[in-house]
């Protein structure tokens, strides 16, 4: 079923392409305040910046070689991205953000609701993440969301969301994870 059908906001994904590696930058740096608050000049600050994405981007093929990003877009504009691994048991959000200019609408949550609904739908068997618990904001979203901590760290939570037991009949349909994208077109 499209996202576009679902989702009340009409938000859909789409997987990212080279194209997208701007937004995605972008996306990562909106999350920088704790590098702005280092007073370096704006050419040593976009440096480091670079620097951390890339670390970042390294990282992540190294932990999660079956990660794949989604855009978010809400109609055409892009609101966000999800970085999503699957594993065959599990999908794991490894990464979510919303631009600061989308917060406040829901897209968050209706990020997450997707991927938990493609988990029930492909027959995984949790949804994980992990959360600073110093994030407020996001660990409340998952609990209200169905999540429950597994492991809780001084600066980070592991968390994870359990779907509803599935009929045989409803699990055979569920032979691959897709999150519901579209294409340019």
């Amino acid at each position: 079923m499209p996202i576009e059908t679902m989702a009340p906001l009409s938000l859909h994904t789409r997987l990212s392409g080279p194209q997208d590696a701007p937004l995605l930058r972008l996306l990562f740096a909106s999350r920088c305040d704790h590098l702005r608050a280092l007073g370096l000049p704006p050419d040593a600050l976009q440096a480091l910046i670079d620097q951390q994405y890339a670390c970042r981007e390294a990282d992540y093929s190294r932990r999660y070689p079956r990660a794949r990003t989604f855009v978010a877009l809400a109609g055409r504009e892009p609101v966000g991205s999800v970085v999503v691994n699957d594993d065959d048991a599990l999908l794991h959000i490894v990464d979510i953000v919303v631009a600061p200019s989308a917060r406040g609408r829901g897209h968050g949550r209706e990020l997450v609701h997707q991927v938990q609904e493609r988990a029930s739908e492909a027959g995984r068997q949790a949804v994980t993440l992990s959360v600073d618990p110093m994030n407020q904001q996001a660990l409340r979203l998952y609990l209200a969301l169905g999540f429950e901590p597994t492991d809780k760290q001084p600066l980070q939570w592991r968390m994870q969301w359990l779907p509803c037991p599935r009929t045989a009949q409803e699990g055979a349909h569920a032979d691959s994870l897709s999150i519901s994208t579209t294409t340019k077109g």
